[in-house]
Order: C-alpha cells, then structure tokens, then sequence
C-alpha cells in the first residue's frame, strides 16, 4: 500500500509550480544552444559594452561566425552577472570572453569589444564556422543532398544579416486594408523593394546563387521537404541575382506541381520563390494543374496553398493578386452543380478560405460595390446560418461599419 505522503507528493509538486532554474542552469542552456561557441559580455556600471558587441558581430569576419551573444550585468549586477564574476574569477570592471559549448574560456579581454579585437580572438581560438564544417564534409561528401541544403540554409542566414547592415533594413509588418493607398491610381501596386547595387550583390549573394543554380540542376526534388527550411531568409528579395535566378527555376517547380498537384513541400518552394522573383500571379498555375478526379471546388487548391498565397500578397500589398486568384475560384464554386446538396460545412470553407480573402481585398482596391455584391451572392448560394455575423465582422475589422449595419442585418435566402 502506498503512503499517503507518498500519494500527496504529485499534488504538492503541482501546486509549487515550475522550478526556478539557477544562474547556472541558465547559463549552461544558453551554452548547449551553438555547439560552436558563444560570445559573453559582462558589463557593470562603467562598462556597457553589450550595444558594442553587438555592432561588432555584424561585421566581417565575425558575421560568417554567426554565434550567439550573451550579455550579463550592466549598471546595476543580476544574479547572472555575479555567478559568471564568481565562475571564472573576473574582477569588477567589463569583460568578455568567447566559450565553447561546455563553458571553457577559448578567449577574452577586458578592453572595449570591437570588431578588430574579437576578430583577431576568433582566429586564434581556431573556430569554425558551421558553413565551413558542411563545406568540408561536402567535399568528402559531394553527393549528400541533406548537406547540401544544409550549407545553403547557413550561408542565406549570413547573406542575409550582411543584406541588412547594407541597407538598413528592419523588418516590416504587413500591410492591412487600413493602409489604403495614396490614389486610386496606386491600388493594387506593389511596392519594389529596395535593390541592392551590382558590387553589393555579388559580395553578399553570388556564393549562394551559385550554391542554389548547382542544386536545381541536379536531383533537388529528393530535398524538397528540406528546401523551405533552407531556402528561407527574406532579405535575397533585395538582390537582382537572387530575383533573376528564382524567375528561371520556377517553371521547373511548377513543372513538379503539376505532376504532384497536392505536394505542399513544393508549394511552399514555389510560393517562397514566386515571392522572391517579385511576385507570380496563382491562377494562371492552378489552371493548368489537374485535381484528382471527384476533387469538390472548396477543397480545391489545398487550403493551406491558399493561406499562404494570401499571406505573402498581403505582406507585399498586392491586393489585386489576391482578387485574381479568389474571383476565378468564387466563380467556379457558384456554378458547381453539387452546390444545392452541400451541408454547411463546406459553405463554411469556402467563406474562410475564399470570400473573406477577396471582400478583404475588394475594399483595400476601393471597390465596396463589387465587395457588396459578393456577400450578397454568398448569402443567397451557402447554407451557413453564421454568413451575416461573420461578414459583419469582417467589415468591422476593415473599419467600414456603414457595411458592418448592412451585412449583420441580411437575411440568407436558402438555395432552391
């Protein structure tokens, strides 16, 4: 028989909650996180040096590195930064120090840490970069698709953070309806992002042109689950080599769709590439794809291609992409002729994954008339009881409550 101190224990471990971890602890889950190394700072009241090192790592050589950045202190000591004083025996003042994954010293200083002074202690410490660990397997290894992806996805991640420091970057919020253009001119445009000059590109890219032409030459459709993983840095939207590169391999990507109409690996590869090239209307591709036979047009293109065309046509603004690919789809699902002995389920997909995309993108171009008569059309062909209240609360986010009244308040005529 169990004590009943025994059986009370789970209960009182609940109720203390999760355990606090130590400084230690802490530190040593930073550490584990780059098995390459890190870089500490420590700081007090008369040396802040985090901002600093910081600005130094994003520059070269320490940028290809790529190792995390641990700050500790400041003007006021933390328990982080007193454990760390107390581990390694450093005395008042700022210090830094590079460690390896088990928190051994490879190098430090206690002088300002700029870039000339952490360069010169990475290269006597002998580091590695990651992108030069998969260069050198490569080479023993032409073949390994896996590495190959692998090397790609690090050298993006360094392109990338030099891309920024160039041009100044900070990443952008998607556009809402509420940011609606200057003129009606302007709807629908989409706004070129800045390009980097002819040298700056071919410093910061050239290396991972080359390295991503090589693979689509060679059998990348065995890596395609790996390629969004490594093909993802926003940034080479920036870069006239990257935007012409992936303009000549997506008909090769689309070429695979339409022997795998439902392989969302390859979506993902085609809508990051399309994005990339600046921009690739959806329906001219999801016309010349064929569905399975017996495919019901709400399930048709796969939900989750449609989330992410709109999602990526949002974040550039191009809302008239968004309205050529949903009007065409809107269409096709009205002259169904299964319509009539459809449940309120699929009227509900096709509201979520259709129409709210399109009334979205029909109000932020200034059309609200063809945006009312599109809910006028759904009110009369979906059995769905929750039509009204979600348009009204659709046209409420989209700051039109003069349609907000006029949809809350229709009532849904049933199909015939």
């Amino acid at each position: 028989m169990r004590s009943p101190v025994l059986m009370l224990l789970p209960a009182a471990l609940v109720a203390q909650g999760p355990r606090t971890l130590s400084p230690a602890d802490l530190f040593e889950r930073e550490l584990k996180k780059n098995r390459l190394g890190t870089w500490l700072v420590l700081e007090d009241e008369g040396a802040t040096w985090g901002t600093a090192a910081r600005a130094a790592l994003q520059e070269d050589p320490l940028v290809a590195l790529n190792l995390p950045l641990q700050v500790a202190g400041g003007k006021k000591a933390d328990a982080m930064s007193s454990y760390l004083r107390d581990r390694y025996g450093w005395a008042r003042g700022g210090h830094w120090a590079l460690v390896d994954s088990g928190g051994r010293v490879l190098a430090e200083g206690a002088s300002l840490p700029s870039a000339t002074v952490l360069g010169a202690a990475a290269e006597r410490a002998g580091l590695k970069t990651r992108a030069q660990e998969l260069a050198d397997f490569l080479r023993r290894n032409g073949d390994h698709l896996e590495a190959q992806a692998a090397l790609l996805h690090e050298r993006i991640l360094i392109a990338c953070r030099r891309t920024r420091k160039t041009l100044g970057v900070v990443e952008e919020k998607p556009k809402t309806v509420e940011e609606k253009p200057k003129t009606d001119a302007d709807a629908g445009k989409v706004q070129e992002p800045v390009q980097l000059d002819v040298e700056n590109d071919l410093k910061i890219w050239a290396e991972v042109a080359q390295a991503l032409d090589r693979l689509f030459q060679g059998p990348w459709l065995e890596v395609s689950s790996d390629l969004p993983w490594a093909l993802n840095g926003a940034e080479a939207v920036h870069s006239p080599t990257m935007r012409a590169l992936w303009a000549r391999h997506l008909p090769a990507i689309e070429d695979a769709l339409r022997r795998q109409p439902n392989a969302w690996d390859l979506w993902r590869v085609w809508i990051l590439g399309a994005d990339l090239a600046g921009g690739r209307p959806l329906s001219p591709l999801l016309d010349s794809l064929e569905p399975l036979p017996g495919t019901a047009p709400e399930d048709w293109p796969p939900a989750a291609v449609l989330e992410a065309f709109v999602r990526d046509a949002k974040k550039r603004g191009d809302w008239r992409a968004i309205r050529e690919a949903m009007e065409p789809r809107w269409e096709e699902w009205r002259r169904d002729t299964r319509r009539s002995a459809m449940g309120q389920g699929p009227g509900e997909r096709i509201w979520s994954r259709v129409l709210q995309p399109l009334i979205e993108a029909l109000l932020a171009l200034g059309d609200a008339g063809s945006a009312d008569q599109v809910v006028l059309q759904a009110m009369e062909a979906l059995r769905w009881d929750g039509l009204a209240g979600q348009a009204r609360d659709l046209a409420l986010r989209l700051n039109r409550p003069d349609l907000a009244v006029r949809w809350g308040g229709m009532s849904q005529a049933r199909p015939r």
